[in-house]
């Protein structure tokens, strides 16, 4: 049985604004990294990849 939703939350007004130029600018920033920021954004990647096969390797599932 499925429950109905009270309530969606919004951003409305300035706040939304606010939160619509970061996300944006963000993205941009994304979009135009230097190959430095690259190797480094690949490089926590993989950490973090190799530390969730650890976890798995000793949850034993």
């Amino acid at each position: 049985m499925a429950l109905p939703i009270a309530s969606v939350p919004v951003l409305t007004g300035e706040v939304a604004q606010r939160f619509e130029a970061e996300a944006q600018a963000n993205y941009q920033k994304m979009l135009h990294r230097t190959p430095e920021e690259e190797k480094a954004v690949k490089e926590r990647y993989n950490r973090g990849i190799e530390e969730v096969r650890r976890m798995l390797a000793k949850s034993h599932l």
